[in-house]
């Protein structure tokens, strides 16, 4: 049995992509030309090839035994297949520039470049020689001699895959989608293996006799100290100057800062520009398999998506439109082969559950919930992003490893009827308002987030990006019918189990989110008004036990919260709900709730000691749950140790306003004690309030008590959380005498 070496490649890491792909074309070449059983892993971000070759095996086959994978594009003007068009000296007096005289006999750089190839007497060379013939052979039969375009340019391309070899086509299949509309191109190789003005093919060929000489493919000089460098990141005196890496590999784009001084050309290794081409061949088979679909080209693509500008510093808004696409690169520690990892990477399953994952923020939900292939340990994320002008640029974008996180299946519950996809399509569009395209860039990050990290706030994010998501909507509700946007799916119970973090601002958040009254309708029909109809212009139904949910036609009176402060639009709130009571004849207020608010948390409340803009970031989330579904007992309560009564003000008002019997005595309404209260006049509401609760029985054990005017105005707005009969009870202990309803006929006439 022959001796198996696992070497540690320093030169091939998984950033930039350039250095990721070269990894990938090193275990193909070795496997397909010296050992079919050579295997590769991942270990601390380097690559690690085993297989037959040591370091010196490896270093001899490339530099004298490896054979090129036949490249050519001829479907692109720079593939080095057509002279440019000879000019005269002579100048157009009209246009300034040399008169064209319409012969195509002039060479370029890359035109050389074939020809040379083409005349080589070297072994290696031999397929690449072929294809070459091949080629011209097909341009000759077509009558080409300039790069076509439209539907010629896709009948070129099906003529050369028909007749070249199997190597090549295995380029052409990376390179070019032919689909039964048209030729498509994957974003991993540009424009059908061209991005802006290199064309990969050429520079192929070209970095190939950079390497090796023409005549016999004997390496130069500097060939070895290259590879060297390529393979195992030694240092090496010189790289080629002015050769264009593409967008594989940005920090050898040159350029400003790029060096000392304003500007500099980039500085390439040909191997790593050799290796690179030869690795994205592993990204072919899927292009191949999937012809017959009708899904568009990036989703056929390997581990490719759409574009999603949420989730990394140099996020901007315009990289989903203008960005070419994104693709996740699998990393892996388990020792895999490459037949292995072509079948891998031909199927490239990103799954969120029965559909193909379509964009990034898809593709993170499919690692966290375990939606693609099993034994892969993480993902590098790239995007093919504008930087630097007009040129694309593979950015690295974050690495996210695979892992369950269970919180991440909260999302499905947003697939209903297709909401997510449609939304995040319609938010998109031009016709959308800008804060509905922003309220979907925050979701889509904190739904990144939450792939990434678990936690109750990464869940609480979500919530609150899906609040801020119903509130745009609503603000532009015009636009939301015209395009047919609906309101956000009822979520389940489990929303606010692992949203849960402990803290006031959540429990009172919950508590206001699952308050409901029965009311008279304007025909006279009891309705149940729950909190979120007087935030939103919706209205609820129940259907299988399930909470359902649509916009009104004509928003009502009802709904009063306002931007800004959340006091002002709890008042409101209240003052509302107060008036609707005593219009459907309620003896006392009839406020009930599925969460019910905790003493000490309203006690922070009142004493300002609640940040407000998280509450009602939080409600705004939570009343987008599905109440009737949620336990009592599903929110935790406060540490009995952290048990405190609110000040004794409150105590007076909310009895006034308990929603249920105080001591057994009805409470009439009397909307003045809670409308004196939110103006501010503590005084007079209390006096009004104690006046109420002495006709009922019921008789204050104490006197007035000065209130400011922020103090009283929380106060009044805290008259909104609901509370359990025995923290009534506790508040009628605490603020109304011990002989309350033995009270004579005298007391009550005071």
């Amino acid at each position: 049995m022959s001796e198996r070496y696992d070497l540690a490649l320093e030169g091939c890491a998984p950033v930039p992509l350039a250095h990721y792909l070269k990894s990938l074309g090193v275990v193909r070449l070795v496997s397909e030309q010296v050992d079919a059983g050579a295997r590769c892993y991942w270990k601390n971000d380097r690559f690690h090839l085993v297989s037959t070759l040591s370091s010196s095996d490896l270093m001899k086959f490339f530099l004298e035994v490896y054979q090129p994978t036949p490249i050519v594009a001829p479907w692109n003007g720079g593939s080095g297949f057509y002279y440019q068009e000879e000019k005269l000296k002579e100048k157009d007096p009209t246009t300034g520039k040399k008169i064209k005289t319409g012969k195509r006999n002039q060479e370029t750089e890359a035109t050389r470049t074939v020809g040379a190839i083409a005349a080589s007497s070297a072994r290696r060379l031999a397929d690449y020689r072929n294809a070459i013939d091949v080629t011209r052979k097909v341009l000759n039969e077509m009558g080409l001699e300039e790069a076509p375009g439209g539907e010629l340019k896709e009948t070129l391309i099906q003529a050369i895959r028909n007749r070249l070899s199997d190597r090549s086509i295995s380029w052409l299949d990376a390179a070019v989608l032919l689909t039964s509309e048209k030729a498509k191109y994957p974003p991993l190789l540009g424009t059908g293996g061209n991005d802006g003005n290199t064309d990969f093919s050429s520079n192929f060929m070209q970095r190939l006799l950079d390497v090796f000489d023409a005549k016999e493919a004997l390496p130069h000089a500097s060939s070895k100290s290259w590879l060297d460098i390529s393979l195992f990141s030694t240092t090496s005196d010189r790289l080629v100057n002015g050769v264009a890496m593409g967008q594989f590999f940005p920090g050898a784009a040159g350029g400003a800062n790029a060096e000392s001084g304003f500007g500099s050309n980039s500085l390439v290794n040909p191997w790593d520009f050799i290796l690179m081409i030869e690795g994205s061949l592993f990204f072919a088979a899927a292009t191949a398999k999937r012809l017959s679909e009708s899904a568009p080209s990036v989703l056929s693509y390997p581990f490719s998506v759409r574009a999603s500008g949420v989730g990394y510093g140099s996020a901007a808004d315009s990289d989903e439109k203008t960005g070419r696409a994104e693709i996740w690169v699998p990393l892996w520690s388990g020792q895999t082969s490459a037949s292995e990892l072509a079948a891998m990477m031909s199927e490239g399953r990103a799954e969120i559950g029965r559909r193909p994952a379509q964009s990034g923020v898809d593709f993170a939900r499919a690692l966290a919930t375990l939606g693609v292939d099993r034994g892969l340990d993480s993902f590098q994320r790239y995007g093919f992003h504008v930087r630097n002008g007009l040129a694309y640029f593979a950015t690295p974008l974050g690495r996210f490893p695979v892992r369950r996180q269970p919180q991440v299946d909260l999302i499905s519950e947003l697939e209903k009827d297709r909401w997510l996809i449609s939304f995040s399509e319609k938010a998109a569009s031009d016709k959308a308002q800008t804060s509905v395209g922003r309220s979907l860039h925050n979701l889509e990050r904190s739904i990144l987030a939450l792939c990434k990290e678990k936690g109750p706030r990464r869940v609480q994010d979500v919530m609150i990006s899906l609040g801020k998501c119903e509130m745009s909507i609503v603000r532009s509700l015009k636009w939301a019918k015209e395009s047919f946007v609906r309101p956000v799916p009822t979520l389940s119970s489990r929303w606010v189990i692992e949203a849960d973090d402990g803290t006031p601002e959540f429990r009172i958040a919950a508590s206001l989110a699952s308050v409901y009254g029965y009311y008279k309708g304007e025909n006279g029909q009891t309705i149940v008004m729950p909190i979120r109809s007087q935030m939103e212009p919706v209205h609820t139904w129940i259907n299988d036990g399930k909470m359902n949910v649509a916009f009104d036609e004509v928003p009502g009176r009802d709904v009063v919260w306002s931007e800004g402060d959340p006091v002002s639009s709890m008042n409101e709130v209240m003052a509302r709900r107060i008036m609707r009571a005593v219009q459907s004849g309620s003896e006392i207020y009839p406020d009930r709730a599925r969460i019910y608010a905790n003493l000490a948390d309203i006690a922070d409340f009142i004493e300002g000691g609640v940040d407000l803009r998280r509450m009602a970031d939080l409600l705004w989330g939570l009343i987008l749950v599905d109440w009737p579904s949620v336990k009592g007992d599903e929110v935790r309560r406060r540490p009995k140790s952290e048990s405190i009564l609110p000040c004794a003000s409150y105590g007076v008002l909310k009895l006034c306003f308990a929603g249920g019997p105080v001591r057994d005595s009805k409470v009439p309404i009397v909307p003045e004690i809670h409308r004196r209260a939110s103006l501010g006049d503590g005084t007079t509401a209390i006096k009004l309030a104690t006046r109420r609760l002495r006709g009922c029985g019921l008789s204050v054990a104490f006197e007035t008590v000065k209130m400011s005017g922020d103090a009283i105005r929380r106060t009044a707005a805290a008259l909104l959380f609901p509370l359990q009969d025995l923290h009534i009870e506790q508040i009628a202990n605490g603020v109304l005498r011990p002989d309350s309803n033995r009270m004579t006929d005298e007391d009550r006439s005071d």
